[in-house]
């Protein structure tokens, strides 16, 4: 669901992007046909209490919601499901990749970033402020656009109708890289000193794309195929 609604979005946002506003209904029949056709019966039930079309319906409110919410659509999107590939450190060493949802331009530098969430339960403030997805976002933002000046990260909680803010200062990305790296490097001792890491498999296994290179899998997921 969370994903067809995702695509129901970036379609709605191409259609902006290229000069139109679509009806609420086109954006619906969107999601409905993504629905149909990526459909199989190998799609595992997490909640097994919800019915598969009370999920469906579930991801129609959401973007109904969020289409009430947002319009007349007069924010200045420049980017789509941006790809970004870059590094948190001037040597290149340390690379990472991000698709970020949403991309805003302002006057003066000014950005934001924006992320859609279908999950049942929305971050509070605190753990916006928190949060490390968005900000690493934040830093590749700036390698791609020279004039960024101030970027403000935005959570939209599709099925809660909320909206989340923050706006990260340099000190605190330099934080964050700091404690990025420092992970990154703990693993890398610990693959080099031959230490493991053993797979722990649970429900989550189903939406995994790297089955043939985990020990507790066998061949490709059938759930992603």
């Amino acid at each position: 669901m969370g994903k067809r609604v995702h695509e129901a979005l970036e379609f709605l946002y191409n259609e902006i992007l290229a000069g139109r506003i679509p009806f609420l209904d086109a954006v619906l029949d969107k999601y409905d046909a993504l629905w149909v056709d990526h459909w199989h019966d190998r799609i595992a039930i997490v909640k097994r209490e919800i019915s598969i079309e009370q999920t469906r319906r579930i991801g129609e409110a959401c973007l109904a919601r969020y289409y009430r919410n947002q319009h007349p659509f007069d924010t200045p999107v420049i980017h789509n499901e941006l790809d970004m590939k870059f590094s948190i450190d001037p040597d290149g060493t340390y690379n990472l990749r991000g698709i970020v949802d949403r991309v805003d331009r302002f006057e003066n530098g000014q950005y934001e970033i924006h992320d859609y969430k279908t999950s049942g339960r929305a971050m509070s403030q605190n753990e916006a402020n928190k949060d490390r997805q968005l900000a690493l976002y934040q830093i590749g933002l700036t390698e791609i656009f020279p004039d960024v000046r101030e970027v403000k990260l935005v959570w939209h909680f599709l099925r809660q109708g909320i909206r989340r803010e923050v706006v990260k200062s340099a000190a605190d990305l330099d934080k964050l890289i700091d404690k990025i790296k420092a992970l990154i490097d703990t693993i890398k001792k610990k693959e080099e000193s031959g230490g493991q890491f053993p797979a722990k498999e649970s429900i989550l296994c189903n939406w995994c794309y790297y089955w043939e290179e985990c020990p507790a899998k066998n061949g490709s997921n059938p759930y992603v195929g």
